[in-house]
């Protein structure tokens, strides 16, 4: 049986090929080339594995077309022309509709929307104007309010400019009669378990894997894809792909054990990111617990929070002045204002910029380590201080995160800059009222050969030579 295993990332800008070893669980090679998702795919993916095979000698002979990959494993993902744009529609903000985002953002979706409540002629009008490529319909628990949840699907029924799929994960006792409101319509309708059967019970598989398969048998056709049926297998989303390597990598195989509760950050140009693994039960003595529970695997997505295209973003958010005294504190150098404000007006302007000063690097990285902050903060729980009859106590909203030890950085700014170690490094927090459930001080690693996406596309079918994958080439980040 072969042993070589490809595995390929679509994305916008590039198409990246691993080659895997699978009897030594080794990285034998790596590549990518321009992403060709306009054209035809397989140009793209041919030219990674010709560089693969130049640089690597992976293949019997020079690939001259994609009959070479016939005797090997291929796995593959993608992100490409954008990903899968998804609106949730649900019920009440704070219950059902964020209870759908999970379940979106943890199937590697692009959330463009969401709303809550009745929907109205103007809300559904919004609706039309985001274009998703499906949408996520929700609301009541199970044997709860069926109204609000057949009244947006009459809505949705006679929008005829919203011809995609409709996942429907709401209440279960009125699924029926919403799919049939569907339907009869001539929608696309695929039934999940409800995402919130009971108050503050979060059940969110069952809309991810459909929202998987959709990706797999829709969005593939729009990307183009499906040119590649029969010889490479899209099986997985990329975020996905991702949170899946990030899991096992956590939970380990049950044969061998993982490295437990963790943190990952992917700071990227647009976006920034962050995944993490545990259930982030309250830690200490007189906590009361709030709100929706959290996934035990959970993805967020911070859009504004981009190192190139969001860059004036981050420095509205945390004033230029903070970023030159950041600057002055960490790296020594005192940069005038006027040429601060240029730079970042550059890389936002002309986002494939790359440092060209040693400052450009230091503020590159200035940059990175407060969207990671901001990142984290909004995906880990907080606590308020409360004084109640029994004294003082904690309430606590979302995951408490204190007590996680790994944090792992992905993006080019890891690889690319310097300041790594700088960029994941955890800000002290003050003893205010309302804190940050954020990791206390967990030891910092990189990875820096893009891997975990191919850890995720092997974790199920081969859990014994990813886990080996994801600890060999996860590494600690070296302090600057």
């Amino acid at each position: 049986m072969n042993s070589l295993a490809i595995l390929i990332d679509f994305g916008s800008t590039y198409t990246k090929v691993i080659a895997v070893d699978l009897d030594r669980a080794e990285v034998i090679g790596r590549s990518q080339a321009p992403s060709s998702v306009l054209t035809d795919v397989r140009d793209g993916l041919l030219q990674a594995l010709c560089s693969l095979h130049e640089r690597h000698g992976i293949f019997a002979s020079a690939p001259r077309d994609l009959t070479i990959l016939e005797n090997a494993t291929v796995l593959a993902s993608s992100s490409a022309a954008g990903g899968l744009k998804i609106v949730v529609v649900g019920n009440v903000p704070g219950l059902t509709v964020e209870a759908a985002n999970q379940a979106a953002l943890g199937a590697g979706a692009k959330l463009i929307g969401s709303t809550a409540f009745k929907l109205s002629d103007a809300k559904l009008r919004e609706v039309e104007a985001l274009a998703p490529d499906m949408i996520l319909l929700t609301g009541g628990t199970d044997g709860g309010d069926e109204a609000t949840i057949l009244h947006n699907a009459g809505m949705l029924a006679a929008a005829m400019r919203l011809a995609v799929p409709i996942v429907v994960a709401g209440n279960r006792a009125a699924s029926a009669a919403v799919a049939a409101l569907l339907q009869g319509r001539g929608k696309e309708v695929r039934l999940a378990e409800n995402v919130m059967p009971r108050t503050s019970t979060v059940a969110v598989e069952g809309a991810r894997e459909e929202i998987r398969k959709l990706f797999m048998e829709r969005i593939t056709h729009a990307k183009g894809l499906d040119a590649l049926a029969g010889t490479v297998p899209v099986v997985l989303p990329t975020p996905m792909a991702v949170l899946r390597g990030v899991r096992l990598g956590a939970d380990g195989t049950g044969v061998e054990p993982g490295w437990g509760d963790m943190l990952v950050v992917d700071v990227g140009g647009a976006t920034t990111d962050v995944h993490s693994i545990g259930y982030g039960l309250p830690g200490g003595e007189s906590a009361i617990v709030q709100g929706l529970a959290e996934p035990y695997a959970k993805r967020t997505v911070e859009g504004d929070l981009g190192i190139r295209f969001n860059a004036a973003t981050i420095v509205e958010r945390i004033g230029l002045e903070k970023l030159s005294d950041e600057l002055r504190a960490n790296f020594k150098l005192r940069i005038d204002s006027s040429a601060l404000s240029s730079y970042i007006e550059q890389i936002g302007r002309k986002t494939a910029t790359v440092p060209q000063r040693d400052w450009h690097a230091a503020a590159d990285a200035v940059l990175a380590r407060n969207a990671v902050a901001l990142a984290i903060a909004r995906h880990v729980g907080r606590r308020e201080r409360i004084v109640a009859r029994e004294g003082e106590a904690w309430v606590h909203y979302g995951k408490d995160l204190r007590e996680t030890r790994t944090l792992i950085g992905i993006g080019g700014i890891f690889v690319h800059n310097p300041n790594a170690a700088y960029i994941l490094s955890p800000r002290e927090q003050a003893d205010d009222r309302v804190q940050t459930l954020q990791p206390r001080n967990p030891a910092a690693y990189l990875d820096a050969s893009y891997l975990l996406y191919a850890v995720g596309l092997l974790s199920e079918s081969r859990p014994d030579v990813a886990l080996p994958l994801f600890k060999r080439y996860i590494t600690p980040i070296k302090s600057s």
